[in-house]
């Protein structure tokens, strides 16, 4: 299959504290994690940002592309009051020939965790999944300076 039917694909995916385009176009990315930190349940995390590169080939340019982002608890179950959702038109790459790249910023605003564990974000594009952002969702590590293993 060549560069022009290959299907869109998502070669980014993270969560951070922060993300913008610069006027330059650049992406901006701070705070990169996978790990957050609760002392009870449920856990709402005020605020994140959920970063996306995508890349398509030019035999998809305008067409309509369905965003769907899960987030799933350890056992593979959608966490309840979480969907994002919505479309985007594919646009023409910067250069003929090339990839089209489409970059996609998401504020999360009040996340909540159920409970302590392990959590995913799917990304599906027109109902496949193109991506898994993992998170790990515990109780803060211990400041107490007291023995641990290996002391």
């Amino acid at each position: 299959m060549g560069l022009y039917f290959k299907p869109m694909d998502v070669v980014l995916a993270l969560i951070a504290d922060a993300a913008n385009r610069s006027q330059e176009g650049k992406l901006n990315i701070l705070g990169a994690f996978g790990e957050i930190y609760a002392t009870a349940y449920p856990a709402t995390h005020p605020e994140m940002q959920l970063v996306l590169r995508m890349e398509a080939s030019p035999g998809e340019v305008g067409q309509t592309k369905e965003l769907i982002i899960l987030l799933l608890d350890a056992d593979g179950q959608p966490v309840e009051n979480f969907h994002v959702k919505g479309t985007f038109q594919v646009q023409p790459a910067k250069r003929p020939g090339r990839k089209s790249v489409m970059e996609t910023l998401i504020r999360l605003v009040a996340v909540t965790f159920p409970k302590e564990g392990d959590y995913t974000f799917e990304i599906m594009i027109n109902g496949e999944s193109k991506a898994n952002i993992p998170l790990n969702v515990g109780t803060p590590p211990s400041t107490s300076g007291g023995k641990g293993d290996g002391d």
